[in-house]
């Protein structure tokens, strides 16, 4: 059978080839053949090509491959489906009650906790209100709480401690959030009462350094009279090289915040502020390896003052730090008090018993003192 079948395509290829070879003749008749019959004829042609490519040597069939359809539909909900969103557990902590300027004041914190999470990266301040004792909000804040990866990437809380001077009692908040830049804390917030009514003394205060206590105004009697001084809070400001000790005056009265100190010096243009002489904390020196170096040495902390001396510090030099000079910066924000000191910074030393000024971070080395950061 398949001998016969073999040599008939090939007879039809060769008569099929002679005949679409010859030239072509039409006539009226041949040009009025109607469109079916015209199909038919293709299709008829169709089916002998068909039938002699299918039996014509060296014809193959290549298997198509059936190419898989892609998911498209789940690969477009796997990257558009939205991350789930965790579940929180409002936990709300009252500070209080405290008593200041004839009221009552309590704090109320509204924290968020994630739920099924533990530790501090789960936990994290949504607001705070002050309301007086009859619960009425006096004052509100909110902090941010996004979250990422099921934990917040920022996370903020409230202390609250009461304080009391010889000029007014109030509140002092600490509202830090983390992450923060290494030695930038606060802010810090004090409330007090004036004109009768729960306010905030000046804006909120930030600083490169550390809170440090609140010092009640020092009361002097003279006679039939009676001073009382500013109260204080103290503030540790971080130079670069140590911490000197600030102090920020509270006036309760007028609901204002003041530096206490200002040291104006006089020069070409009149008086400017010039930085102030301070105790300094967490001096740490690291001497050198050099076995003879030299510092320039200044009576006063002031370059425009005399020439100064070439003290020279040798290895095993006795170098004692007394004091340090710094300008304080006060950068007024819109919403906020900024705290920190100039680049210049002195320093009172005695080395191997002369006593004078130093500065620039090349005298401040030579005596094992390292700027940070």
């Amino acid at each position: 059978m398949r001998r016969g079948i073999v040599p008939l395509a090939l007879h039809l290829h060769a008569r099929l080839w002679r005949w679409l070879r010859m030239p072509l003749r039409m006539n009226k008749r041949a040009a009025s053949i109607n469109g079916s019959r015209n199909m038919f004829s293709n299709r008829t042609v169709s089916g002998v090509l068909l039938l002699v490519a299918a039996f014509s040597p060296g014809f193959r069939q290549t298997p198509q491959r059936e190419s898989p359809t892609p998911n498209t539909q789940q690969a477009s909900q796997t990257s558009t489906r939205p991350s789930a969103k965790p579940e929180f557990q409002n936990i709300e902590e009252r500070k209080g009650p405290f008593a200041f300027g004839g009221q009552t004041f309590t704090v109320v914190a509204h924290n968020l906790r994630i739920t099924g999470k533990q530790g501090e990266s789960a936990l994290a301040l949504a607001s705070f209100d002050i309301v007086d004792a009859a619960g009425a909000v006096l004052h509100h804040e909110e902090f941010p709480h996004a979250v990422e990866d099921g934990e917040f990437t920022d996370t903020c809380s409230v202390n609250v401690k009461p304080i009391t001077g010889s000029n007014g009692a109030g509140l002092l908040l600490d509202t830090g959030c983390l992450p923060s830049a290494p030695m930038s804390v606060g802010p810090w917030q004090i409330f007090g009462v004036v004109k009768g009514k729960l306010s905030r003394i000046g804006k909120p205060l930030s600083a490169e350094g550390e809170m440090g206590e609140f010092v009640p105004g020092k009361v002097n009697h003279v006679g039939n009279l009676t001073q009382i001084l500013p109260d204080e809070l103290k503030f540790r400001l971080f130079t670069g090289y140590f911490f000197v000790s600030l102090p920020v005056r509270v006036n309760w009265m007028e609901g204002k915040l003041a530096l206490a100190q200002h040291c104006l010096y006089q020069t070409g243009h009149g008086m400017a502020e010039g930085g102030c002489e301070m105790p300094i904390e967490g001096v740490e020196r690291h001497p050198g390896e050099q076995d003879l170096t030299f510092v320039r040495m200044f009576s006063e902390s002031n370059e425009q003052i005399g020439t100064p001396a070439h003290v020279v510090v040798k290895k095993d030099s006795r170098v004692e730090i007394l004091a340090g000079k710094v300008l304080v910066t006060w950068k007024e924000e819109t919403d906020e008090i900024e705290l920190g000191v100039g680049d210049d910074i002195w320093v009172k030393v005695r080395i191997d018993g002369k006593e004078g000024w130093i500065h620039t971070d090349e005298d401040l080395q030579a005596i094992g003192l390292y700027r940070a950061g």
